[in-house]
């Protein structure tokens, strides 16, 4: 699941004429092969086939053509409506759909590159009909999807189309640690209200009521500093997580697992140690370049702590983010606990994602159980078949398996503002196509998609949470895995950012301010690095963390496109 650059091709005045460049298919063939039904109104959908997967397009498409069974106004002469939907992980990837004519009539996907599929005329305009259109007739009241987009959003989608929407969001991409809450109970890994671990829960997801709630009261605070929330137990500062580590490793577990051969999710996992110290309004900066008085480090000491000061940001400086005390912090953070083997089993991995799910969810059944994993939001929903391998091998229980999200801890205990401020880190969009010959269903089928309740079954079906404004109500949410109702409740307690711009110098410069070149390519010794993971790890010429953020700074001064 990985982030492309956002490619967009606008004049410094954000101004540009759609245009229809190229022809491009409309429906997919007409065969029964296909899934066409002629008795039917019929709309191709297709969706890439990673970690998000299918299942939750074809229910909803069931449930749609379920609704609309008897309807006979989508074409004429025929009753009710077939949704065929397709999946695939190589035909139906952003960057791959751009290249080729789009034989569908719909899709979801991510890597996409927004702009370019408006500008080569390959879209559907969704303003009116689907993204301004009134959600009464859905039991919504006065709500407009456009009213669930978040302001970042709206301004992105519409800054060079006089107004207009052509895609929709997807998906959200966040990454973080995924912690197995079985093992936190069983072996005593959360912290009690005394600041110690060793709070155990006996029997586990098979406690009584009155054992469970005995447990709970006795749980610290949690990240959030409130009482009897999502997050009691976890370690609510970086000492305390590191602390947390260590007792794991002392009681014979190894605390992380990762993929080696795919280390930028290590990475991205840390990153969110930025957004979270740095806060909604002071992250954001990385995308407005306009600021006063912006907190940044004058200087890291020797012994880790921080000099901080104060910068006026604009365009003509914006390199002076890359000393924002966030980004230090995140790799201080990866460095101690990713820069030796000490906490990943003793030897670093070539694992890539999915055999890291694997190791993680089945290491319950060797003597090398891992406490946590670094990964996306959609792991577990991607783990499936890995998931089904164990319940093959040791019976129904393992499907039962119970997972969390980790907070992000804070700094320290000073932190007065405890709310988690989220980034969500990919390019995932849904479209029609352009050429689409039932347009009126494809519409129609778009704004049901997007209905609240349609997108709290997307989250109950894949633990992932739409890139909109909606709520999942208790009884929905019980429908959900442990790891899903995690997910849920982490959010819904979050500022989240969506990290898109409208400025000229970032759309005009998209591949140095694309997520990894700008988070982390350093110069340190005259040589550019780019991913902290293989400078910590390194077997000769390791980079500590203070170095490697003295050299985002060289780096982005030294390149700035401003001069």
């Amino acid at each position: 699941m990985r982030k492309s650059k956002r490619w967009i091709a606008l004049t410094a005045a954000l101004l540009m004429s759609v245009s229809s460049v190229g022809v491009f298919a409309g429906c997919d063939d007409e065969t029964e092969d296909s899934g066409y039904d002629p008795t039917k109104a019929n709309l191709s959908v297709a969706t890439y086939d990673g970690g998000v997967g299918k299942a939750w397009l074809e229910q909803a498409a069931a449930r749609f053509m379920d609704m609309h069974k008897d309807s006979t106004n989508f074409q004429e002469g025929r009753t009710g409506v077939k949704i065929s939907v397709d999946a695939n992980k190589v035909d139906y990837k952003g960057g791959k759909l751009v290249e080729s004519s789009l034989r569908k009539d719909m899709y979801f996907t991510e890597g996409v590159e927004y702009y370019e599929f408006v500008e080569n005329g390959m879209v559907a305009d969704l303003t009116q009909s689907v993204v301004k259109a009134s959600m009464a007739d859905y039991g919504e009241g006065t709500k407009t999807i456009e009213n669930k987009l978040d302001a970042s959003f709206q301004k992105y989608l519409t800054a060079g189309t006089n107004g207009k929407y052509y895609m929709l969001p997807f998906y959200s991409g966040f990454y973080g640690f995924m912690y197995d809450i079985d093992l936190f109970e069983e072996a005593g890994f959360y912290m009690d209200v005394d600041g110690s671990f060793g709070h155990r829960l006996v029997d586990g997801k098979d406690a009584s009521k009155e054992d469970r709630e005995e447990f709970k009261e006795g749980l610290s605070n949690g990240p959030d500093g409130i009482h009897g929330t999502y997050d009691d137990g976890l370690p609510a500062t970086y000492d305390e997580l590191i602390a947390l580590v260590k007792y794991i490793k002392g009681e014979g577990y190894v605390p992380f697992c990762y993929s080696g051969a795919v280390s930028d999710y290590v990475s991205k996992a840390f990153r969110s140690f930025i957004v979270d110290y740095e806060g909604y309004d002071a992250y954001n900066l990385n995308y407005t370049f306009k600021g006063q008085n912006v907190a940044v480090v004058d200087k890291v000491n020797d012994d880790g702590t921080v000099v901080m000061g104060t910068v006026d940001i604009s365009e003509a400086n914006g390199y002076e983010l890359q000393r924002q005390a966030g980004k230090y912090y995140s790799l201080m953070m990866q460095e101690k606990l990713f820069g030796s083997t000490t906490y990943i089993g003793e030897e670093y991995n070539g694992l890539d994602y999915t055999g890291a799910q694997s190791e993680f969810i089945k290491s319950k059944h060797t003597n090398k159980r891992y406490a946590m994993l670094l990964e996306g939001v959609w792991w577990e929903n991607e783990a499936g078949d890995a998931f089904d391998d164990l319940v093959t091998l040791y019976g129904k229980g393992e499907g039962e398996r119970r997972f969390g999200m980790l907070p992000i801890p804070k700094v320290n205990a000073d932190v007065q503002d405890r709310q988690q401020t989220m980034v969500s880190s990919n390019s995932s969009f849904g479209f029609i196509n352009k050429n689409c010959e039932n347009m009126e269903l494809a519409m129609e089928f778009m704004r049901f998609l997007h209905t609240d309740a349609e997108m709290a079954k997307f989250t109950i079906e894949t633990s992932i949470p739409r890139s909109l404004k909606y709520t999942v109500s208790p009884e929905d949410k019980e429908k959900a895995t442990a790891f899903g109702q995690s997910v849920i409740d982490m959010v819904s307690a979050s500022k989240v950012v969506y990290p898109y711009s409208t400025l000229s110098l970032i759309l005009n410069n998209t591949e140095r301010f694309e997520e990894s070149a700008w988070f982390f390519t350093s110069t340190v010794g005259g040589k550019t690095l780019n991913n902290p993971f293989t400078a910590f790890t390194a077997d000769s010429g390791k980079i500590s963390a203070k170095d490697y953020f003295n050299g985002l700074y060289t780096y982005q001064r030294d390149t700035w496109p401003i001069k």
